[in-house]
């Protein structure tokens, strides 16, 4: 039994004698009460309840864009009223951001509160360097019952990683209910508190095919079919965003993605249903967050403020004022790990890049957050397409090492519809054309004004109205890299010595294996010859 529980229990015993003792003396003898209070006040006071330990309930989403979420900023209407009233019953923060844009990088960063090139986790593999501190091998050695549902692999930082109970799960809704439900059940007979991560493998492709609306669904081997999203939306009710053509097969695929944003919503107002069956609101904090944005050509696997600005809500009833929105201070998925320490009472261990949120609680600002940064590592086929981004509330900078002049960017956000369509469309239309073209190449920097251009459309990198800020970001990026020891660091300060793609190109093969990362620095592809071409 962990240190926690060993607290707990003891000191609970504990007083259960004391106060048996306490009211047979006060009862029983015959000596007057004044005589001996004093002595007994410290027994009184270990008669009164103590503070359990809470319970913590994590809820992510998969391929979720912050900007589908209802109360961020949904256009669309009804997306999401689940997660909605989560977010009035709780705190919102306005300006959450993952660390990284793939799942596994991403998972593992809040698992470490640390960014993934200081665990070792900026791939899809556990940690490359030992004995990092990560939320469930912490919490299971004070005492926590540490639980999993879906997304088990992508979320567990160590083959050695102490889950008491880890299963996959698929799109049954019904299911993410009775499998929680057993798994709190189980941890409360154990009488510890839990700690379980419940993954929604939605709005992850493949999607909700909204022509199977009314159907009937049928299992897949063996397994329980996948439900139905409560409201599934049509390809003429969506909205087209600015940086995607609007275009029948388009409109498919994103109202195919809503309908299972709505079917990720549907899972999340099961499982708070399960917390209030359970009579647990007051003691259970509850967590909702996305992994990072949608798999679309400049979300997922990207570092623009569509990767990784994520829609974070937290529930803890008696301790978070309701319908909350805090705007005050920058907060990321590396604040999940110390800010779970905090609430417990677990002694930090150190390392890490995020602090506790309990100050948000009160509306505190958080010291350095007026800025933050944000990456991109690898793709899951391990090439190496670097990204790195400052945002410092209403400009983001990135930097692009992987340029080489040529296409040279892939990976699974070019899959599905739009990038293909994209494509196709441009090759007739110029605007449409140039998109496609500057997704798949970039330019070594990128800077854009996010108040007036959100979708990050319109680069000012080579806007002299912006040389000052320009050198003030690059300034800044180059002391947090050096600070947070960043592998690519050679490769940026090489491109900073005379701002050449080309000393650059021929640097950063080699920085990276020599890093020790793994995978390898991605070549250049004829795009006319590529997939993209041969489709019809």
């Amino acid at each position: 039994m962990g240190i926690i529980s060993q607290t707990i229990v003891a000191t609970n015993n504990q007083a259960s004698l004391f106060c048996k003792a306490f009211h047979l003396f006060t009862f029983e003898t015959r000596h007057p009460m004044k005589r001996v209070l004093p002595f007994l006040l410290p027994i009184a006071a270990l008669c009164a309840p103590l503070q359990a330990a809470p319970n913590f309930l994590v809820i992510t989403a998969d391929d979720l864009n912050c900007d589908s979420v209802g109360v961020f900023g949904c256009a669309l209407p009804d997306t999401t009223p689940h997660i909605d009233a989560l977010a009035a019953e709780g705190i919102r923060y306005d300006q959450a951001h993952v660390a990284s844009t793939a799942c596994m990088p991403s998972r593992n960063a809040i698992n470490t509160g640390r960014f993934p090139h200081r665990s070792g986790g900026e791939g899809f593999q556990h940690l490359r360097f030992p004995d990092v501190p990560t939320i469930p091998a912490t919490l299971h050695d004070a005492g926590y019952f540490v639980a999993i549902l879906g997304k088990v692999p992508h979320s567990t930082p160590y083959p050695n990683t102490p889950w008491d109970f880890a299963e996959e799960i698929g799109r049954n809704t019904e299911q993410f209910y009775s499998k929680s439900k057993g798994v709190i059940e189980t941890a409360q007979a154990a009488g510890k508190p839990f700690y379980l991560i419940v993954n929604s493998h939605d709005p992850h492709r493949p999607y909700f095919n909204h022509k199977n609306a009314g159907k009937e669904p049928t299992s897949r081997k063996g397994k329980l079919p996948n439900s139905e999203p409560s409201r599934v939306f049509m390809p003429d009710e969506v909205l087209i965003p600015a940086d995607f053509p609007d275009h029948p097969e388009i409109r498919k695929e994103l109202a195919d993605y809503f309908s299972s944003v709505r079917r990720c919503d549907d899972v999340v107002g099961r499982l708070i249903d399960l917390v209030d069956d359970l009579d647990i609101a007051n003691e259970t904090i509850v967590m909702f967050l996305s992994d990072h944005g949608m798999a679309t050509p400049t979300s997922k696997s990207n570092a623009y403020q569509d990767s990784t600005r994520t829609p974070l809500i937290i529930r803890w009833p008696g301790k978070i004022p309701a319908g909350i929105l805090y705007d005050q201070s920058y907060v990321s998925a590396l604040d999940i790990f110390p800010t779970l320490l905090d609430a417990a009472q677990i002694t930090n261990p150190g390392g890490m890049d995020g602090v506790s949120l309990l100050p948000t609680f009160e509306g505190a600002e958080l010291p350095g957050r007026d800025t933050w940064n944000t990456a991109f590592y690898a793709t899951i086929a391990r090439n190496h397409f670097n990204m790195r981004t400052r945002h410092d509330g209403r400009f983001s900078y990135t930097f692009n090492p992987f340029y080489t002049g040529e296409p040279a960017y892939r990976s699974s956000a070019l899959g599905g519809r739009v990038f293909q369509t994209m494509y196709e469309v441009g090759q007739t239309d110029p605007k449409w054309k140039a998109r496609a073209e500057f997704i798949v190449t970039r330019t070594p920097e990128e800077l854009y004004d996010l108040e007036k251009d959100p979708k990050c459309l319109n680069n000012l990198i080579d806007n002299p109205e912006h040389a000052g800020l320009i050198d003030e970001h690059r300034a800044a990026m180059q002391a947090w890299m050096r600070r947070t020891q960043d592998p690519i660091i050679q490769t940026y300060e090489t491109y900073l010595e005379a701002f050449s793609a080309e000393a650059m190109q021929a640097v950063y093969p080699g920085n990276v294996e020599a890093a020790g990362l793994i995978g390898k620095a991605p070549k250049s592809f004829d795009i006319t010859q590529s997939k993209f071409a041969a489709k019809k």
